[in-house]
């Protein structure tokens, strides 16, 4: 299954949220935009798909903080 990746980031003096190539922000503060992506991700995610959230650690490296349980079967399996 293909996932919805919600990447929290930090560019310009601010914060940020890309998926996809769209971009939300910014965003004062990295908390409130890893609380902005877990808000929109189930709304505006592709609801066919998981959604993962991710964020920078404070040593860059990039870390989970939020998941949505895996979308329920279509029917159109094949």
């Amino acid at each position: 299954m293909k996932t919805c990746w919600f990447v929290v980031f930090f560019s310009r003096h601010q914060w940020w949220i890309d998926c996809e190539g769209k971009s939300y922000g910014p965003f004062p503060s990295k908390d409130e935009a890893q609380r902005e992506a877990a808000r929109l991700a189930p709304i505006f995610g592709d609801p066919s798909r998981r959604s993962l959230v991710f964020a920078p650690r404070d040593d860059g490296r990039m870390e989970l903080v939020w998941s949505e349980p895996d979308p329920a079967p279509t029917g159109n399996r094949r």
